[in-house]
C-alpha cells in the first residue's frame, strides 16, 4: 500500500484521497468546473501515463483532482489543479496539494516542490501558506507574432553550440546572469537552473557568442510555440537573436513564447499577450525542518 493510498483510507469511506485510475476517467470529464474547453480533459489519458493524478472523493463523487509533474528526476510540480463548482473554498484544493507535497517528499531524490499560478489566481496564490511555501519568483510568459519584434542593439552573430559543449554553456551565462528561474519548458518554470538530462539538451537549440546566448525548444502545448530561452539580458534585446527567433517561426509557423522576469518584460509589453505567473515552493530542507 503507498502513501497516497494510506491517506485516503485514513478518511474513511466518506472522504477519500487516491490515485486516479482508468476507469475513473469519465468521472474526471463529467465533474463541473466551469471551465470550457479544459485541456485537463482534452489530454487527462496521457497524463494519467505520464503523471501521477489524485481524485477527492466524497463517497463516490469526484468533487477534486490534481496532479504531480517529475522534472529531471529531483524537482516536483503540483498542478491541473479542479475542484467541483459546489465544493469550492472547503479546503479541497489545499487536501489535494499537500497530499502531492507529502508524496513528493517521500522520494529522497526530490529537493525542491512548488507550483506556479497566474497572478489574478486568488484562490490558487492563497493555497501557497498552507502549503507552507513562499514566492520564489514572478514571470511574465509574451506570446509574440513572428515580425513583432525586431531587437534594440546590434551584437555579434551566433553560433550554434554543439551538444558537447550544451551543458557548460547553458551553466555558465545562467550563472553569471543571476536569474531567479530558469524557464525549463512552457508553463514549468523552476526557481534554480536544474541538472539537464541528455534527453532535454538533444531537444534544445542553443546559440552562443562571446555576450550571451539563447536557446531554443520546440513545444506543442494546445497551440505550436517555439519556446525562447534567453541566457542574459544583453542577448534580449539583440537584434540578431531576434532575427534568427523570426525566421525559424515563420518557416515553422509558430508563435514565440518567451518567459522572463517583470521588468525585462516591460518593452514587450506592447507587442505581445503577457500572463504574469507566481511561483512558488518549498525547499527539502525547510519541509525536513518542519516534519
Amino acid at each position: 500500500m503507498n502513501d497516497i493510498d494510506q491517506i485516503g483510507l485514513m478518511k474513511g469511506e466518506k472522504e477519500l484521497i487516491r490515485t486516479l485510475e482508468y476507469e475513473d476517467i469519465p468521472l474526471v470529464k463529467e465533474m463541473p468546473t466551469g471551465m470550457e474547453d479544459d485541456y485537463v480533459i482534452r489530454i487527462i489519458h496521457k497524463l494519467m501515463q505520464e503523471e501521477k493524478m489524485v481524485g477527492y472523493f466524497k463517497k463516490e463523487m469526484l468533487v477534486g483532482i490534481a496532479g504531480l509533474t517529475i522534472i529531471e528526476g529531483e524537482a516536483a510540480v503540483l498542478g491541473r489543479l479542479r475542484t467541483h463548482s459546489d465544493f469550492r473554498k472547503r479546503g479541497i484544493a489545499s487536501e489535494l496539494m499537500n497530499t502531492l507535497l507529502i508524496e513528493a517528499f517521500e522520494n529522497p531524490a526530490i529537493t525542491w516542490v512548488g507550483y506556479a499560478t497566474e497572478d489574478y489566481n486568488t484562490g490558487g496564490n492563497g493555497i501557497a501558506p498552507h502549503l507552507q511555501m513562499h514566492l520564489e519568483s514572478q514571470i511574465v510568459s509574451s506570446r509574440i507574432s513572428p515580425h513583432t519584434i525586431i531587437g534594440q542593439t546590434d551584437t555579434r552573430s551566433f553560433n550554434r553550440v554543439t551538444e558537447e559543449n550544451k551543458q557548460a554553456t547553458i551553466e555558465k551565462y545562467w550563472k553569471e546572469s543571476d536569474q531567479l528561474f530558469f524557464p525549463y519548458s512552457i508553463y514549468y518554470p523552476l526557481p534554480y537552473l536544474p541538472s539537464l538530462s541528455s534527453t532535454y539538451l538533444e531537444q534544445v537549440e542553443l546559440f552562443a557568442n562571446d555576450t550571451g546566448g539563447f536557446m531554443l525548444v520546440r513545444e506543442e502545448k494546445g497551440a505550436s510555440y517555439l519556446h525562447v530561452k534567453v541566457l542574459n539580458e544583453t542577448t534580449l534585446y539583440s537584434r540578431e537573436m531576434w532575427k534568427m527567433v523570426t525566421a525559424y517561426a515563420i518557416e515553422e509557423a509558430r508563435t514565440i513564447w518567451i518567459d522572463l522576469p517583470i521588468q525585462q518584460a516591460k518593452w514587450l509589453e506592447s507587442y505581445s499577450h503577457q500572463t504574469t505567473w507566481c511561483l512558488y515552493g518549498q525547499k527539502r530542507s525547510l519541509y525536513n525542518e518542519m516534519d
